[in-house]
């Protein structure tokens, strides 16, 4: 194995006063100084090399040495090795090499010439790789080879002693002062003991160290290191120094100290024990280099990574920002959903362009106004994800029918508006609704399901100059719900009796809300008699409202708004209790348990989970006979059948209440209704009546109904009957109980009184 060398040069030898006599004491005293030389050293082994017939041979090695049977031999000298590294001694190349057992494990290795003799090596080897020794090791291993110098020429002038070799050792003796007094790091050498508190005390110390420290040799002598801390000398690396010296190793360390006039400065420490010729250690030598400006460059490197680290940090975090107020900007502009542009964003624009039609003076631009038609029986069905998916669809087929100049946005749940600029009329519009229309006829596919989507749009131009975005948005809007009272799956363009009349419907609501709080509701009471006879079979309860202002409101009018607004069932709920306790009445007062009374319930009403309760309750409270009792609904409640729906029919029936089936013939597939649900009266529309007498296809259908009720052990009645030749037909056909004006109006309590009163008779 080949190991580049790093050659150490003793300029001097010190004069160690041993006897070296006997062969044995010459070799103790080896054995002690590669002993201390590998302790100082921190190597694994050390070993002293003398040149013998041009090789070296080793004359002593440490006792604990890890590579004992280490051979080291020169490289090159007869020129048939040629060194892969050349290592200066004296100025000339060397290589050295090992073999041997254990040669290959040396991995690190430092030699130093012992000066006076002929090629001498004092060699420290360590199996572990190293950068090399620190100053202090250098400084000791030097001295030591000094020792060697010294003991070599004492066993070469051991018979022939003259004064010439005495003065040579102090020759090297005062070279080697020199090297420490103009050494440019600072050394101290110290007393062994004590090695705990407070310290060996300071017996040398070069000029280096007062230069660094501002002590003189005078000042420091006798003194011990520990002159040199302060407050900032760490705590952790004092505990190392005086872990190193009770266990009498080298130790190395960087260390804040302090100079005599009380400013700190940094020092790379480096210490190791010196023993004497029997092993005794006996000093402390201690080398201090000055790296004050070294930790100042590493404190302003470290501050400048930190800045940078800082800086770095500073600009993630403004590009963080910049990306959050980029999302931020676009989410208060875009619907999350469809990507299109948000209400927000529509208003902003449309404020925008109706400016700029009062600075024109011209009206160029219109709103299309549009909401899904049955979006909500999607979400019912098929969940939201299919909601979802199908207006993403409405999106992009609504892009398409777009002008590149026209603004298209989500304004909330499944209603979407388009400003159309650059249009002087309503052609442009239209065009673009009727696009639109024709783009949503397509399916869409959910799934498994097809769903054809269709839109109810309304259109308003821009009108006289001043009008606000707002008011346009409400006239569309007002528009939209005219296509979508209209069917759906068509336009309307606004005009100004739409908004009069959207005026008075949201009057009418604030009237219907506040009549039901302030009683303003009431009952009359129409016969139902046959036409043989004319006797009352039974009433009819009919809800009528007197507005203290407008006056008589028709039912057509505020029961559709009733049912709009939810106040329907709490109307429903005042009806059952007033006509039931009406009933009561007439019946205690007549002596007539079996009179019966028919009283509308709207479908909201009647699919409340709480009817049938409320029901059983109304009966037990006013002791009514449930038969004499019958709830009249309208085909619209089939509409959408359901479990519900025929459960509360079958708890009626079963309680004994009776069902009858209203406005007959106007609905849907009437006839599976009376199959499918347990009907007790039908009541023939009055848009059948009308005809009876004069279309012969409408006596057909009646007399029809009239059979089936027959057959199917139903009562029929006539609705609407207000002429003779309208009883007299009706009659012929076999109809056993007419309704209408040509026997009785809807009556007051106390007009129906008297009618009961007089006979029970209603006479045309």
């Amino acid at each position: 194995m080949h190991i580049e060398l790093p050659v150490l040069r003793a300029d001097d030898a010190i004069d160690p006063a041993y006897d070296v006599g006997s062969q044995s004491a010459r070799l103790g005293v080896f054995e002690a100084i590669v002993e201390q030389a590998a302790r100082a050293t921190a190597c694994s082994t050390a070993m002293i090399c003398a040149m013998r017939d041009g090789e070296l041979v080793p004359l002593a090695v440490n006792r604990t040495a890890a590579l004992p049977t280490v051979i080291p031999y020169r490289m090159g000298a007869d020129g048939s090795v040629v060194p892969d590294v050349a290592i200066c001694v004296d100025g000339s190349p060397i290589a050295l090499g090992f073999r041997g057992e254990g040669g290959d494990d040396v991995r690190f290795a430092a030699a130093a010439p012992i000066g006076g003799t002929d090629g001498a090596l004092l060699i420290v080897l360590d199996t572990q790789p190293r950068a090399g020794l620190s100053a202090a090791q250098t400084y000791v291993l030097r001295s030591h080879t000094a020792h060697l110098a010294t003991l070599f020429d004492l066993i070469f002038l051991q018979d022939r002693v003259d004064n010439r070799a005495g003065k040579a050792s102090l020759e090297r003796l005062r070279l080697l002062e020199s090297v420490a007094v103009h050494a440019r790091d600072s050394i101290v050498i110290t007393e062994a003991q004590p090695v705990d508190l407070p310290g060996p005390c300071i017996i040398y110390c070069n000029a280096a160290f007062t230069r660094t420290t501002g002590y003189t040799a005078e000042e420091v002598i006798g003194l011990t290191p520990r002159v040199l801390q302060g407050p900032k000398t760490d705590p952790k690396s004092r505990a190392l120094l005086r872990r190193a010296l009770e266990t009498w190793q080298p130790i190395e360390i960087e260390i804040i100290n302090y100079r005599r006039d009380g400013s700190e400065f940094w020092v790379e420490l480096s210490i190791v024990p010196v023993a004497n010729e029997r092993g005794w250690f006996t000093h402390w030598v201690s080398v201090q280099r000055d790296i004050t400006e070294r930790k100042a460059a590493q404190e302003l490197s470290a501050r400048v990574r930190v800045a940078e680290l800082e800086n770095q940090a500073l600009a993630g975090e403004i590009l963080e920002r910049k990306r959050i107020e980029a999302e931020l900007l676009y989410t208060a502009f875009h619907d999350n959903l469809t990507r299109l542009r948000n209400r927000a964003f529509f208003m902003e624009r449309l404020s925008k362009a109706l400016d700029r039609e009062r600075l024109q003076g011209a009206t160029t631009c219109s709103v299309l106004f549009l909401d899904l038609d049955r979006f909500k029986v999607v979400n019912d069905s098929l969940g939201h994800l299919a909601g979802d998916a199908l207006m993403k669809e409405v999106a992009q087929r609504l892009r398409r029918c777009v002008r590149p100049q026209d603004t298209l946005a989500r304004i909330g749940g499944d209603e979407f508006a388009i400003l159309i600029e650059d249009a002087a009329d309503l052609n442009t519009p239209v065009r673009i609704a009727e696009a639109i229309i024709e783009a949503l006829r397509a399916p869409v596919q959910l799934g498994r399901q097809s769903v054809f989507p269709s839109a109810s749009i309304g259109v308003v131009p821009a009108g006289e100059p001043g009008v606000v975005p707002d008011d346009l948005m409400r006239d569309a809007d007002i528009a939209m719900y005219q296509a979508k009272r209209a069917g759906g799956g068509d336009y309307a363009i606004f005009d100004a009796t739409m908004h009069d009349d959207a005026v008075s419907q949201l009057t009418l609501q604030t009237d219907l809300r506040q009549a039901v709080e302030r009683g303003e509701f009431h009952l009359a009471y129409q016969p139902i008699v046959d036409p043989a006879s004319g006797a009352i079979q039974s009433f009819e309860a009919l809800l009528r409202w007197t507005h203290p202002v407008r006056g008589p409101i028709s039912p057509a009018d505020f029961v559709p708004v009733a049912e709009e607004i939810g106040l329907i069932r709490q109307i429903d709920r005042w009806v059952m209790h007033e006509a039931c306790a009406q009933l009561a009445q007439w019946q205690r007062r007549f002596d007539d348990p079996a009179l019966r009374l028919s009283i509308n319930v709207s479908a909201a009403g009647f699919v409340d989970r709480d009817f049938v309760t409320a029901l059983s309750d109304v009966l037990d409270e006013f002791g009514l006979r449930p038969q004499t009792l019958e709830l009249e609904i309208t085909e619209g409640i089939f509409l959408h059948p359901s479990a519900e729906i025929a459960g509360a029919i079958g708890a009626v029936r079963d309680m004994g209440v009776r069902i009858a089936l209203d406005d007959f013939g106007t609905g849907y597939s009437s006839l599976s209704y009376i199959n499918r649900y347990p009907i007790d009266t039908i009541k023939i529309d009055k848009s059948f009546i009308d005809g009876v007498g004069s279309n012969r296809e409408t006596r057909a259908i009646v007399e029809l109904i009239v059979k089936l009720g027959a057959t199917l052990d139903l009562n029929i009645i006539a609705e609407g009957v207000e002429t003779q030749a309208q009883t007299d037909i009706l009659m012929q056909i076999g109809c056993r109980a007419i309704q209408g004006y040509h026997f009785a109006k809807p009556l007051t309590p106390e007009d129906a009184t008297r009618v009961l009163a007089a006979g029970g008779a209603a006479a045309p």
